[in-house]
């Protein structure tokens, strides 16, 4: 079976889904074509005939079609018509919510939708989306994300080698010292509202001041001046770090090296959070996660498996368990061994690929 795999979401840009385009096709063991293009999310109006021309220039050869996200469900209707051959797919909630590219935008991915074959959601939640939309049941399936372990983790949390968010190295090492010393909290993401930064900075940092805290948080985003704002307006310059843009090497040590990872998200209309992968990230790194119980999240981290969950907007429940942890390093460092195993076990690459291998196999 030949598939052609369509996508304007691909490394070396990053985001949750990059990393699945881009593991989707590297694991995919099948014959297959992978035709990536696109940046920034606007480039979607040159890309689309881009994608439909390589489309019409694979149809002697393509056995199914599919498209990386449902932005691109617009070339389905041309697809079908010149190729006779079925399309799927993935669908991770966003592009189903966001309201910045208007109604007719909107109106253009509804019509696409009608000559899918089958869509592929990253979470229940994401499949609820596409039932409001009156999309039968027997053409959805709800595949997850998968997760690669990393190599190797470091065999004590001693270790933390950490950016300073640039300078010389004299300050790289006055950070790690006083990193060495703080109880590491970590939050990786593009800085928009839904992410709740600033949400947890202004209500959670406070409550737990006593624990000597470093918020270490990645990325760059429209969020950034107002989290920057809340920071100086608590005066808390020195128990926040916003480190910007950190490449993979560095990503990986701030895993590694975090004592919790938290993914404080909060709700916003129009933006959601399809599945939380990164959360997932976090937990096959060993690290222990807190996550907001919000839209897709559940999906990626199981409550007290691989992670745990609290009610979004609720400071003091998250704080509570961001303390036990705290006041339990034993505790912590085991349930972060194990929800690792757990991760591994129940987010393996091989099984997404083989559930995406049996549904292509099932279509006309």
């Amino acid at each position: 079976m030949h598939v052609v795999f369509l996508t304007r979401k691909f490394p070396p840009h990053t985001g949750g889904m990059e990393t699945f385009s881009w593991q989707l096709t590297q694991q995919w063991r099948g014959d297959k074509t992978v035709i990536a293009r696109g940046k920034r999310q606007a480039d979607v109006f040159w890309v689309a005939p881009v994608l439909l021309y390589h489309a019409w220039r694979l149809r002697k050869t393509a056995d199914v079609y599919h498209l990386g996200d449902a932005v691109l469900a617009p070339l389905a209707p041309f697809i079908r018509r010149f190729t006779g051959k079925p399309v799927v797919v993935t669908v991770h909630g966003l592009e189903l919510t966001y309201n910045t590219a208007g109604a007719i935008f909107h109106r253009l991915i509804h019509w696409g939708m009608g000559s899918v074959n089958h869509f592929v959601c990253v979470s229940a939640f994401t499949s609820e989306l596409l039932r409001k939309r009156s999309i039968a049941n027997e053409n959805i399936s709800v595949i997850g994300h998968g997760v690669i372990p990393p190599t190797h983790l470091p065999s004590t949390r001693a270790l933390r080698v950490l950016p300073s968010g640039g300078g010389s190295v004299k300050a790289e090492q006055q950070f790690d010292a006083l990193a060495e010393q703080r109880f590491l909290l970590l939050t990786v993401g593009r800085l928009v509202k839904r992410k709740g930064v600033e949400w947890f900075i202004r209500n959670v940092m406070p409550k737990i001041q006593n624990l000597n805290p470093l918020y270490l948080v990645t990325s760059t985003g429209p969020e950034q001046e107002h989290i920057r704002q809340t920071i100086a307006e608590l005066h808390l310059e020195n128990s926040v770090q916003l480190l910007g843009t950190v490449d993979p090497e560095r990503l990986e040590q701030l895993f590694s090296s975090a004592d919790i990872f938290i993914m404080p998200n909060i709700p916003v209309p129009h933006d959601v959070e399809g599945f939380g992968f990164v959360a997932l990230e976090a937990a096959v790194h060993a690290t222990p996660v807190i996550a907001a119980r919000l839209e897709g999240i559940p999906d990626a981290i199981h409550d007290k498996k691989n992670g745990m969950l609290f009610t979004p907007g609720n400071a003091e429940e998250c704080a509570t368990l961001i303390t036990h942890w705290h006041d339990h390093p034993e505790e912590r460092l085991t349930f972060g061994e194990q929800a690792q195993a757990y991760t591994v076990t129940h987010f393996r690459w091989e099984d997404v690929v083989e559930r995406y291998a049996q549904l292509f196999a099932t279509l006309p």
